[in-house]
């Protein structure tokens, strides 16, 4: 068995070993000249070491390229991680107008329950009771109130669970309702989830723009991001990023909270114009592909007063900040289940898992979660950085697109239980199957980002050779 995942492992990453050339047929030769050299500039800037890590850039295109990118693009294929539950009919608690997006690329397209598999609806269907519920059940039948057989059967396997077991969840409620969480999760209880298959609803270019989608950010970045005294009392005419000279005298903590955030945005940008629209957008088979006016726009250091390549270089402190993460969760993923009903499955995500934990180790430090929130202040200001995160994580309520909502919630929840993960002790935590869908699937999405990009830099390469 163990030699046929490595055959296995092997095939996936020489299917997607090096960076192949990708032709772009939607770019003319004169466009490509001018973009090439300006773009040529942006990519020679990205390099040397990633603020706030001890890896740098090349190392991490390395480790990525060779082994994370095809090991997670494999694992969020699987039906463990393929399948996420989510609220995306919950209220914006911010402001009653959400714009919401009534363009057919916005469109999530939601599982009906046929196609939802059945180790999720037998999940839905088996609720852990309260301590309170447990009481009440003491002197009665709570088969009582089950209607089937089949939910009886369900509701016996629930009433067997030891006492070493209810311990345990007891210890989990105790420890979660100590505020271990960096954002605000979906209540599993609501009527309104939903079950979505992420590979149906992929993350690229829907044409959400305008005021709605500005003043998303507009609220991370102003509202929720830490900024500098002088740019809080209206001295600096930054509108959403805070320029690099400011952030250098920023603390650690307020300096990584902004490159989390900004690596996200760097990553769903690369996605947005990795897989821009090629064709008419009410098309009945559009065409994405990749725009490099738009990717030149939106990073071109000559376009973002230099800043550009300082986004780009965002990406990859998130990327190795949930690496990170991943690898100190260790432990977590040696006692999870990753239950799907079907054994090789559970044991090829797992060993998937391993490959990445042992890939990640082999970068001798990734990040550091030590070195922060170690002063007087601490206390205070790790209580200002959750619920600055907590409340990016309601904002993705406000998304007026439910596909960006959608992949704007499993980022935001990825990066919030990867905080969750570095920021606690491991041997007490229990995440909900939702905490580890949704990191994984950020790694998935950052991972794929640099991979975008690196495709990028490889076609600006050839198109500048060529024009020399």
């Amino acid at each position: 068995f163990v030699m046929a995942l490595r055959v296995l492992f092997i095939l996936v990453l020489s299917s997607y070993g090096g960076l192949s050339h990708w032709e772009n047929p939607f770019l003319s030769s004169k466009q490509s000249k001018g973009t090439s050299l300006s773009l040529d500039t942006c990519f020679c800037e990205l390099k040397g070491p990633v603020e706030e890590c001890c890896c740098d850039v090349d190392t991490v295109n390395r480790l990525n390229q060779l082994q994370v990118y095809p090991l997670a693009n494999y694992l969020t294929g699987m039906a463990y991680f393929r399948f996420f539950k989510v609220d995306l009919l919950k209220k914006c608690p911010f402001w009653s107008d959400d714009g919401k997006c009534v363009m057919k690329g916005c469109h999530v397209e939601a599982c009906s329950e046929e196609q939802v598999p059945v180790f999720l609806l037998a999940s839905d269907a088996v609720k852990k009771p309260s301590r309170h519920q447990q009481q009440d059940c003491t002197s009665c039948s709570c088969d009582d109130t089950i209607e089937d057989d089949e939910q009886k059967e369900l509701g016996a396997i629930d009433s067997t669970i030891s006492s070493l077991q209810q311990e345990e969840f007891d210890k989990w409620q105790e420890f979660d309702e100590s505020g271990a969480n960096f954002c605000e999760l979906d209540d599993e209880q609501s009527a309104s989830l939903s079950h979505v298959d992420l590979s149906l609803n992929p993350e690229r270019y829907t044409g959400y723009a305008g005021p709605s989608a500005e003043r998303i950010w507009k609220a991370i970045y102003r509202e929720n991001c830490f900024l500098p005294e002088d740019d809080r009392a209206g001295h600096s005419p930054l509108v959403l990023h805070i320029d690099s000279s400011h952030l250098q005298a920023m603390c650690l903590e307020k300096r990584a909270f902004y490159r989390l955030i900004s690596g996200m945005h760097t990553s769903i940008t690369i996605h947005l114009t990795a897989f821009h629209l090629q064709s008419e957008l009410l098309s009945a088979n559009p065409i994405f592909g990749p725009n490099f006016e738009e990717f030149r726009k939106r990073f071109d250091p000559q376009r973002t007063t230099s800043q550009g390549p300082l986004w780009l270089k965002n990406l990859y402190f998130t990327y190795l900040l949930v690496l990170r993460a991943i690898t100190k969760g260790e432990p977590l993923w040696e006692s999870e289940s990753f239950f799907t009903d079907n054994r090789l499955d559970e044991r090829i995500v797992k060993e998937t898992i391993r490959q990445i934990v042992r890939a990640a180790k082999s970068c001798p430090s990734l990040f550091d979660e030590t070195q922060m929130f170690n002063d007087d202040s601490s206390v205070e200001l790790k209580g200002q950085f959750k619920e600055h995160f907590r409340n990016i994580s309601r904002i993705m309520d406000c998304v007026g697109c439910e596909k960006c909502r959608l992949w704007g919630k499993i980022q935001v929840q990825g990066i919030g239980t990867a905080l969750k993960i570095l920021f606690n002790d491991v041997q007490k935590l229990k995440l909900r199957r939702s905490e580890i869908v949704t990191l994984f699937n950020a790694l998935g999405r950052f991972s794929s980002s640099i991979n975008q990009l690196n495709h990028f830099r490889a076609d600006v390469q050839d198109q500048t050779t060529k024009t020399r």
